[in-house]
């Protein structure tokens, strides 16, 4: 039985209903993994570490431990991204819609766009073409390399730094980590 997201998209974006699914299946374990934000948040367990070794330890041993949160921290960043640069909302949106159009196309036989006979006779190919310039043109015109670099830098910073000043978890004391 098809979803409603699938039967509503219609011809022009097919999305497997399979895929959904396990979309949905890795989404649950990974919130299943999330530790408690009162634990990421411990102001107890900050501490400078005492040299750059302590420093990787920590590190290694809090991603081990909080990595679904890490993650979970990554996405708000993308999400704040993409809601505070409404172009760039909208060039995802549109690359993501015309790639799978474009997908859709018959490979090596021209056909007019949406089916329209007004529109021109394309191929597949000119139809990838057309929307990487067009996706080129519109990620220029949105600065997506800077919200990008923003994003990096932002969760790098935030990844790193929790991890290495919050004292390595209570379990890795008992793990052969």
């Amino acid at each position: 039985m098809q979803s409603i997201l699938t039967s509503s998209l219609g011809k022009y974006i097919p999305v497997d209903s399979g895929s959904l699914e396990s979309i949905q299946q890795a989404t649950q374990q990974r919130m299943q993994s999330l530790k408690p934000w009162g634990d990421f948040f411990d102001r107890t367990r900050f501490s400078l570490p005492a040299n750059y070794a302590e420093f990787s330890v920590r590190v290694r041993l809090n991603w081990q431990h909080f990595n679904a949160n890490y993650l979970l921290v990554s996405f708000i960043a993308v999400a704040w991204s993409l809601l505070t640069n409404w172009w760039l909302l909208f060039d995802v949106i549109f690359i993501y819609v015309g790639s799978r159009y474009v997908a859709t196309l018959p490979a090596n036989e021209p056909t007019h766009l949406f089916g329209n006979p007004a529109f021109p006779l394309v191929t597949q190919t000119q139809g990838w073409l057309g929307l990487g310039v067009a996706a080129a043109l519109l990620l220029y015109i949105s600065a997506a390399g800077s919200a990008i670099f923003w994003i990096a830098v932002f969760v790098g910073l935030i990844v790193v730094g929790h991890a290495g000043v919050m004292e390595a978890p209570l379990e890795a004391d008992f793990g052969d980590a």
